[in-house]
């Protein structure tokens, strides 16, 4: 029995502490996605160009279902879920060919570790049911899931068609602001933090 002791003195402290990290998400969450929004805002262009123009047309019609809609996602469950993966599918598309984006590697670098960051902790804290299972409310949180990698597929497809130009990639700059803009939303219910 003094072998078990130790082991579970060590099992209640992690909970303990991931109990109390868990407790903190919505206020990391806010203050990560408040720097976030800063490096993003400081490496896009005031105004778009004006040759960017035909390219802003060309991307409205595909984007009807805007990423915005996802503020219907008032559960708890559904917020982190929206978060996390409009998080992931962030990190993928700075991840893409980026020649015509206009980021230094240290600042590339910092937005790709803070998104990770990010992802991690909203894992960390998620309940086991979130992604499996096939009861209604499991399945509601995949179509939330599949509702956020749908709208950045379309991100995705814009970039590849324009060939990752710089129209493109302001276009696609200016979306994710809107989706740290949503994140933000997410996060605080109004007066009350969903979390």
């Amino acid at each position: 029995t003094s072998k078990i002791f130790p082991l579970n003195a060590s099992v209640m402290f992690f909970t303990n502490v991931s109990s109390q990290h868990c407790d903190q998400l919505h206020s990391r969450l806010q203050e990560d996605n408040k720097g976030n929004l800063e490096l993003l805002g400081s490496h896009m262009r005031a105004t778009i160009p004006l040759e960017c123009i035909g390219d802003i047309a060309d991307f409205s019609p595909l984007h009807e279902e805007n990423v915005m809609s996802m503020n219907e996602a008032s559960h708890e469950e559904d917020a982190k879920i929206a978060i996390q993966e409009m998080l992931q599918q962030t990190d993928l598309i700075f991840k893409q060919g980026h020649a015509e984006l206009f980021w230094d590697e240290t600042s590339l670098r910092n937005f790709h570790t803070g998104l990770d960051q990010q992802i991690k902790r909203l894992e960390t804290c998620q309940s086991a049911a979130f992604g499996a299972g096939t009861s209604p409310r499991a399945q509601k949180l995949q179509l939330t899931r599949l509702r956020v990698k749908r709208y950045f597929q379309g991100l995705n497809d814009f970039l590849k068609d324009k060939q990752y130009s710089s129209c493109a990639w302001e276009i696609v700059q200016i979306q994710l602001r809107e989706c740290f803009l949503l994140i933000h939303q997410l996060t605080k219910y109004g007066d009350r933090c969903l979390f």
